[in-house]
């Protein structure tokens, strides 16, 4: 990061700068407002001090570090905290103040000497006891008029002063008499013309004859005395001579020796040097300066020994004219010799403006790694600009063509506190408001070390401005100020251009002149039109009740109201109103232009229609959205369709997607936020700044990952201005190419789009990733954009999309290349992205459709051996793109595809789905506390379920474990129970003690009191052993010991036992309140799900009513898809769990009852896994109740989702995906009124699952058997077949259900019904459905169903689908599969006595839930 500063306007006095070197730290001193500007180094370290006037003068002291600093009658000392300091930083250590005059200058002497000049000339000394800083008054002299400048010699032995307008200047000896008495003798020199510089030649101390006087430097720094002497500096050796320069007005420089004669201090004119007309401006370097960048020959070739004293004339038209000043400060003296050296023509940005008067601080050396022969200028222009050069005085006497003089630093500013930043909408110009008539108008500029801004024009208003438009790169400027006055400002380049042009008011629109009420202005801001017009803007006054007034501005210099409706907000009450950011990379009109947010969270936001024609602007509103968020403090959009929300609390900030309408990121932070800005990259992806009073985060969006549920946004940088400033954060703002601003008190601070990569902060950010360049909007796109085919989550995001061939050709692939690069010694950054694939290998819609392609030996195809190799090679290797994190993923979905290579032949794809989904979580634990409800959707819907159970065997231990793998959601009933056994053996044994209590639920659930019974006696010390046998030994079918087993379990509800509660719940047969316990108290979702299916059955009523009335509302609020689906499905609703996966809760059924609408806040962008409409698209062709459930979502809707979901993708970064989705997405043909006709029973309104709807028996298209199609010789089927249209137009969705074992190469259930020879004519298994009316002579398989008595007949291979006895749970396909799945499923009872009465018939179709 490089972070600039403007850190103020400079005062406009002659003494406001001053530049010293101390400890080889070059040290600028600036005084701006009120504040003392201290840059050290190289000027990147800024130190702010306020006090509590405007600052007049400034000096340093470059002995010991000491900073004096006037304001007011005052004289502040300020010391540095230590002598040695990587990062300078000074503190008040005492106060001078003489009298109640103004102090007009400050100079150090050689010691903690300091001469003070205001209506008095005085002398002090600064006194160091024992760490405590006291000023000593030594001499005091009242003057005829204020001192304006006053100067001291290295020595303290001469002052010069002068006054405003003095001829004279008046020449001060000291002589000391004893002790701390001193007295100063005045000698007059007169002058020509007024006196407007004076200037000692600094000596070298090294080089002088200092004495052994006994003085020694404390551990500070500073000088002490010993032996009650005084101490005296190396300077203070009688026998140097002092050289004094002053310059008069009348262009002369006179130089003036002062040295002994006779043992007598005396004064006289050494010379003379006119200036010439052309010529403005003098700065002289001194020898000693010269010499610490200049070799000692460097003048032989002019004829000079040693380094001389330089003198450099600088003329208006650039030209710089530098004459060597010999024989100086020689004792005794010699006549001084002068000699023009070079006549050298300046670059033009010299300087920045053509000042006036210009006051040049001390040269000094400035001496770094990069640069030799430099020479450190600072100038002051005494018009709000100090500029820092360098001189290359080397290249100079080399008589090199090299540039002469380089810029490096522009200090400007404010001179008051700035209160707003306001930008134009391209970026390229901002409005600086201050609480004053201030305010300047700016533009951002690229230097060596990072970005700046320079200073385009000052806007002088009458009052204050409240809001204000930027136009035309700053050129135009709309304001509105405090007495509702509209003007349009032009503002030309007057500092860049070396213009005298002021800012001008060219128009001007009066707001109060109307009677019409319209209320508080709430903001004002551009409307663009279709086609920018760079003659003709728009602006728009926005007020709190909605009301709005628009403007046309023309260059004519017109402002012209236009007609404007009114924002509906009539049904809202308005919290905030703010305007949009602005930060496409080119001109877009239709881009939200205003977002507001009602009381209770609403955010509506709206694009403005210009019709330049009509002149009339119409307001539409674009998005609202329900953020659910009370009385927010703030908020702020993007015009890329991003909006951040600042709660009431001030210190919660989320972070929502306006075009989804869901929330992407939020976090609360222990700072009240203070602000909220926006900018993007050219592709549209966000980065947004958070405020807060010292420090700024800045945040860039990331990829989605529905996957690890990584957060949307990351924190990438944290500017803090507190080490800089103590002065709080005003604003901020984004400029073009991610230049930020930071405005603090009258400060800018300036950072470019770099990234320090050595900063703690930004390094803990990036983590591990490799990026190319240090530049944040690189970054932003690495960490957005189309990720690489070999990152985890495009190959799991592949794996869900049935694209399990693709992904084994890329690891094979990846393999293949790391394995390239490692052998050759590339460079790991030259791996392909896209691992050199067809790109239309990625729009495959499934496997069976897959070219699989060999692959030269040793590796033709994906193996063991390969996935053993690559994870070899990258546990030493670290790809482009990845952290570290990431390519542990990457390993953990190497080693699952492994997996899932193995079952594929003996899972469904849904199960082997599962299976990745439990690689995953065991990859991310503790990270992720355990299965998603996608992957339980995954099992629920798998027809393995048995074999994923078996799979789990050695992972499901514990109940921990089970809640891990979620079993209670998607196990059979009987699979559950066995579980459940099994885990209540492992709770009661674990650990050093037994305790049934720990087990006791399980066994209540399973009605399996008597075993719990026997485990409390075989726990012997257990304090409630005896309580515990002899109450469970009650009969708690008798109202009695009902009756006492729910006042205990209330009794251990009132303790906060609630496992123990729950227990006595069972134990009194009431299973609805121990759900509510195990749901509220214990918070155990699992649990009380699994107690429930495990007491009542899986089609118990309380289940469902349990559903219905708690999980489902809460689905509703959370806007979860996964669990909306599986609770219909749980409710046997298979067509309403269907459309669950792709339409919002809310809208489903009647839940619109259930939950209010403003509560229903999309709190997650997760919501939208795209996964779910893979799952949609599967469940669809997978069930007949599931295809007509898919009929009612209609194909625009369909189409829409589709759009959604492959933003989604993009947003992730599976573009590939994307593409594959819209090119392989089939809408069905919409099937007219697909009602279902359900039996009496089943048009109850009961939500227990024992009445819940039945299979359809009839549809309007449906009236034979789908079993007729199996017998192709029946009449009855070729009836129908001859009804049905020839078309070959469209495949139908359900053509798969048809498809043969050679055709799919999958083996379909219903395959083994079928002829042996498949009829080539064979249509589609909902063809039956166009028969207008059953054939009189066929009897439906269907009509068993609705028999009222059983059909006593012999036993058919169909009976199992219809026996109404009691089973364990409907036959699997693969039950053969299971050990532990081998009891018969109908009971000897059964066997005897035949069919019993059915409670309710059971459908062939059932098997497919």
């Amino acid at each position: 990061m490089s972070l600039n500063f403007l850190p103020g306007r400079p005062n406009e006095t002659i003494q406001t700068t001053c530049q010293a070197t101390w400890q080889n730290h070059v040290i600028l001193a600036y005084c701006s407002g009120n504040n003392l500007i201290l840059l050290s180094n190289a000027y990147t370290r800024l130190q702010t001090i306020y006090i509590n006037s405007d600052c007049v003068a400034v000096d340093i002291n470059s002995r010991n570090g000491f900073i004096a600093l006037a304001y007011a009658n005052k004289v502040n000392i300020y010391k540095p905290i230590h002598q040695v300091m990587r990062n300078p930083k000074w503190v008040l250590c005492c106060e001078i103040m003489h009298d109640e005059s103004d102090v007009n200058c400050i100079k150090w002497g050689s010691q903690e000497e300091i001469i003070v000049g205001s209506n008095y000339l005085s002398f002090w000394k600064i006194n160091d006891e024992f760490g405590i800083y006291k000023p000593v008054l030594l001499w005091n002299k009242r003057q005829p008029k204020p001192v304006y400048i006053c100067t001291i010699s290295d020595d303290s032995q001469f002052v010069a002063s002068v006054g405003k307008f003095d001829k004279t200047v008046k020449f001060w000896r000291k002589n000391t008499i004893s002790g701390e008495q001193v007295l100063f003798h005045l000698t007059l020199l007169p002058h020509t013309d007024f006196v407007t510089f004076l200037k000692w030649k600094q000596l070298d101390a090294d080089k002088s004859h200092s004495k052994d006087n006994g003085s020694s430097i404390s551990r500070n720094g500073s000088f002490k005395s010993i032996g009650g002497r005084s101490n005296i500096s190396s300077f203070e050796d009688p026998s140097l001579t002092q050289t004094l320069y002053t310059l008069s007005t009348d262009k002369k420089l006179q130089v003036w020796s002062c040295h002994d004669i006779n043992s007598e201090k005396t004064v006289q004119n050494w010379g003379t040097i006119q200036l010439k007309d052309e010529q403005r401006f003098v700065f002289i370097a001194d020898s000693t300066t010269l010499s610490k960048i200049l070799k000692e020959d460097i003048f032989e070739k002019h004829n000079i020994v040693g380094i001389p004293d330089l003198l450099f004339i600088v003329s208006y038209n650039g030209n710089c004219e530098v004459i060597s000043l010999e024989n100086l400060s020689l004792n005794p003296p010699k006549p001084m010799s002068k000699k023009i050296l070079f006549n050298k023509p300046l670059s033009k940005s010299f300087l920045i403006t053509e000042p006036k008067f210009v006051y040049f601080s001390d040269a000094q050396a400035y001496i770094s790694e990069d640069t030799k022969g430099m020479l450190s200028i600072v100038i002051h222009d005494l018009g709000g600009f100090v500029q820092h050069c360098n001189v290359d005085v080397d290249s100079l006497v080399k008589d090199s063509s090299n540039e002469i003089v380089h810029n490096n630093y522009m200090f400007t500013g404010h001179n008051k506190s700035i209160q707003r930043l306001i930008r134009s909408s391209d970026g390229e110009a901002m409005l600086t408001i201050s609480r004053f008539s201030e305010n300047c108008v700016w533009c951002p500029l690229k230097i060596s070390n990072g970005s700046t801004l320079w200073l385009k024009n000052i806007i002088s208003t009458e009052v204050p401005i409240v809001h204000a438009v930027v136009h035309e790169k700053g050129n135009l400027v709309i304001l509105l100020l405090e007495n509702q006055k509209v003007q349009a400002w032009n503002c030309p380049n007057t500092y860049i251009n070396r213009e005298e042009k002021k800012a001008a008011i060219i128009a001007e629109f009066n707001l109060s002149e109307t009677d019409e009420e319209f209320g508080h202005i709430a903001t004002m801001f551009n409307t663009p039109e279709p086609k920018h017009n760079h003659n003709r803007h728009y602006i728009a006054i926005i007020y709190d009740n909605g009301k709005t007034r628009s403007f046309e501005v023309s260059s004519e210099g017109k402002i012209i109201e236009v007609s404007s409706d009114s924002l509906a907000v009539s049904d809202i009450t308005v919290q905030d109103i703010s305007i949009i950011d602005p930060v496409h990379s080119k001109f877009v009109s239709d881009r939200p232009l205003l977002s507001l947010i009602s009381d209770s969270g609403v955010t509506r936001i709206y694009k403005a229609n210009v019709n330049s024609s009509f002149k009339k602007i119409t307001w539409i509103k674009s998005n609202e959205i329900n953020t659910g968020i009370q009385n927010a403090k703030q908020v702020r959009g993007s015009s890329t369709g991003k909006l951040g929300v600042m709660d009431s609390s001030g210190k919660r900030f989320s972070l929502w997607d306006l075009n989804r309408g869901v929330l992407e990121y939020e976090e609360e932070f222990e700072d009240d936020i203070e602000d909220i800005d926006w900018t993007s990259n050219e592709y549209g992806q966000s980065i947004v700044s958070i405020g807060f009073t010292g420090f700024v985060l800045l945040y860039t969006q990331v990829r989605y990952d529905y996957t690890n549920n990584i957060p949307s946004y990351l924190p990438v940088e944290k500017i803090d201005i507190t080490e800089h400033t103590a002065h709080d954060i005003g604003d901020s703002i984004w400029l073009n190419d991610a230049t930020f601003v930071v405005a603090s008190g009258n400060q800018l601070y300036i950072k470019d789009k770099s990234l320090d990569l050595s900063d703690e902060f930004v390094s803990r950010s990036i983590g591990s990733r490799k990026i190319l360049s240090n530049d944040i909007l690189h970054l932003n796109s690495v960490l957005n954009g189309p990720l690489p085919v070999y990152h985890p989550q495009f190959l799991i995001q592949s794996l869900y999309c049935n694209k399990l061939n693709l992904v084994k050709e890329l690891v094979l692939r990846l393999f293949l290349e790391v394995r390239k690069i490692n052998l050759n010694e590339y460079d790991i950054s030259s791996l392909p992205s896209d691992l050199n694939v067809e790109r239309e290998k990625f729009l495959v819609k499934s496997d069976k459709d897959y070219k699989i392609e060999i692959f030269p030996d040793p590796y033709p195809s994906f193996n063991k051996s390969v996935v053993e190799s690559l994870i070899d090679l990258l546990t030493k290797t670290s790809l482009p793109y990845l952290t570290r994190h990431q390519q542990l993923t990457l390993i953990t979905v190497i080693e699952a595809v492994q997996d899932l290579s193995e079952n594929k032949d003996i899972l469904d794809y849904n199960g082997l789905l599962f299976l990745l989904g439990v690689r995953l979580f065991h990859a991310h634990k503790p990270a992720q506390r355990g299965l998603t409800m996608r992957d339980v959707s995954w099992a629920l819907h798998s027809d393995s379920k048995v074999l994923l159970l078996t799979s789990l065997d050695g992972r499901i231990g514990s109940w921990q474990s089970a809640k891990d793998h979620k079993i209670s959601f998607w196990v059979t009933e009987n699979d559950l129970i066995r579980k459940i056994e099994q885990i209540a053996k492992f709770e009661f044994s674990d650990g050093d003690t037994r305790d049934p209590s720990k087990c006791a639920i399980y066994y209540l659930a399973l009605k399996k009191k008597q075993v719990l019974i026997s485990l409390w006696k075989l726990s012997v010390g257990h304090p409630e052993q005896q309580k515990m046998i002899k109450f469970l030994n009650h009969d708690f079918t008798e109202e009695r010991w009902r009756t006492a087993a729910l006042k205990n379990a209330f009794a251990l509800l009132s303790k906060h036992r609630y496992m123990d509660a729950a227990c006595f719940f069972l134990l009194a047969g009431s299973l609805t309140d121990a759900m509510n316990v195990l749901y509220k108290q214990v918070n155990d979702i699992d649990l009380a799900i699994t107690v429930c299916r495990l007491y009542e059955g899986d089609n118990g009523p309380i289940l469902g009513d349990f559903l219905k009335r708690v999980f489902l509302p809460e689905a509703i609020l959370q806007d979860d898809r996964w669990m909306t689906s599986f609770i219909y499905w749980k409710l046997r609703k298979s067509e309403v769990a269907i459309k669950a996966l792709v339409t919002a809760p809310f809208e489903l059924e009647d839940n619109r009852d259930l939950v209010k609408k403003v509560q229903c806040v999309n709190k997650s962008f997760l919501v939208e896994d795209p996964a779910l409409i893979i799952m949609y698209e599967r469940l669809r062709r997978k069930n007949i109740k599931y295809f007509i459930g898919a009929q009612e979502i209609e194909n625009k809707i369909e189409a829409n989702l589709i759009v959604r979901v492959c933003d989604i993708y993009r947003r992730m970064g599976c573009d590939f995906l994307a593409l594959s989705l819209v090119t392989n997405w089939k809408f069905m043909m919409p099937v007219k009124n697909p009602k279902i006709h359900y039996t009496q029973d089943s048009q109850k309104e009961n939500f227990g699952i024992n009445t819940m709807a039945s299979e359809p028996t009839t549809t309007n298209r449906m009236r034979p058997s789908l079993f007729d199609k199996f017998n192709d010789d029946s009449s009855n089927f070729k009836q129908y077949k001859n009804t049905l249209p020839q078309t070959n137009a469209t495949k139908n969705m359900l053509d798969d259900f048809e498809s043969s074992r050679n055709e799919s190469g999958i083996a379909n259930m219903l395959d083994d019904f079928t002829n042996s020879k498949p009829t080539p004519q064979s249509k589609n298994l909902l063809d039956s459905f166009t028969v207008p009316s059953p054939a009189p002579q066929a009897k439906s398989l269907r009509d068993d169903f609705t028999s009222p008595t059983p059909i006593a007949k012999p036993k058919s291979l169909l009976d199992d689908f219809v026996t109404p006895t009691q089973v364990l749970e409907p036959k699997n396909v693969l039950d053969s599969f299971s050990a532990s799945n081998k009891t018969s499923s109908v009971t000897s009872e059964s066997k005897s006595h035949g069919p019993s009465k059915p409670t309710k018939p059971k459908n062939l179709l059932d098997d497919f839930m």
